[in-house]
């Protein structure tokens, strides 16, 4: 019998050794790749979210966040979760709307007539119907939306009215939704990178460029520009979105309690830029920018001569559905 004990050990180890690879396959590793750089609240906003998740599942769901376009660009990351190389992202409602048409009813310029519209929207039973036709469209999971900012113009020279952006050098992203913002004051629009914008501005490759005024702030665009217009232009929101094969490895209740969290952060990061926004615009003049409010109706005037919602991808009636929020309680 004891000839026999090593070989009972043996098998024992195995055993062990077995129930050891199982527990470690059992465990999750997504990547969750953004644009945006590790001081931005988007960041800051995925690592409190990685951590909670991770808590929540007794470690069995790990996620590496991986800031300043490491993974790719945002337009690069549809395709990516699609094919699983890269497992959650924040992508831009106007990107999404590049395969999700409707889901432009949000960047159309000019949409929102101020901030407590944009939040009635993120709260809205019509932002609830647009991310579920995305979900069914796309088969990935957009989980929530998160509120980016007001986009605003920053320039080398001072800008004033529509007609001022004549041939301007701006940069857009490559969505739809941006470039008709470009395209219908006449100026044009320059796509690059975003990681090679500050140098793009720098060297007078462009001359102007549109984002929100965290961005500006960040990427320290306020090095290269001096003015600031406030035109509000789109009241911007990002998709957290998780890939289709990233969310059939979740089982149900990990799907409850990862989107439960995603949510609940979404709501905090709300708040931060929503604060942080009054925040970056005096921290923009005290670098010395000239931050001027503009008139938002002439520019508006121009937009709708040129393009309808609807012609952008919005379905019949979301735009009056979105109005109507405007003066909701």
């Amino acid at each position: 019998m004891k000839s026999l004990l090593p070989w009972r050990r043996a098998g024992v180890l195995c055993m062990a050794l077995a129930g050891a690879v199982a527990a470690h396959a059992q465990v999750l590793q997504f990547k969750w790749g953004h644009v945006y750089e590790p001081t931005s609240i988007f960041h800051q906003q995925a690592e409190l979210a990685a951590r909670k998740i991770a808590e929540q599942s007794d470690g069995k769901i790990k996620i590496e966040v991986v800031p300043s376009s490491k993974l790719g660009q945002e337009a690069d990351f549809p395709l990516m979760l699609a094919n699983d190389s890269v497992q959650i992202a924040y992508v831009g409602q106007a990107t999404l709307a590049e395969g999700y048409p409707p889901l432009s009813l949000g960047s159309y310029p000019f949409a929102f007539k101020d901030l407590d519209h944009m939040r009635k929207y993120l709260a809205s039973p019509l932002l609830a119907d647009l991310m579920k036709g995305y979900n069914e469209r796309s088969g990935n999971r957009m989980v929530a939306a998160v509120y980016y900012g007001a986009r605003q113009v920053t320039s080398a020279k001072p800008l004033s009215k529509p007609e001022d952006f004549r041939d301007l050098r701006l940069y857009v992203p490559a969505a739809a939704a941006y470039q008709l913002f470009a395209t219908a004051l006449d100026a044009k629009p320059v796509t690059l990178p975003f990681m090679s914008l500050y140098s793009a501005l720098k060297k007078n490759e462009v001359e102007a460029q549109e984002n929100p005024l965290d961005i500006v702030k960040s990427k320290k665009l306020y090095e290269v520009q001096k003015y600031v217009l406030l035109t509000a232009h789109v009241y911007d929101t990002l998709g957290i979105v998780i890939g289709k094969a990233a969310w059939a490895r979740l089982a149900p209740a990990q799907q409850a309690m990862v989107e439960k969290v995603l949510v609940e952060t979404a709501k905090w990061t709300n708040v931060g830029v929503i604060a942080g926004e009054l925040e970056d615009e005096k921290f923009l003049r005290d670098k010395g920018m000239t931050v001027a409010p503009v008139n938002r109706q002439l520019f508006l005037e121009r937009i709708v001569k040129r393009s309808t919602p609807e012609q952008a991808g919005a379905r019949p009636g979301d735009y009056a559905k979105l109005q109507a929020l405007a003066g909701a309680n």
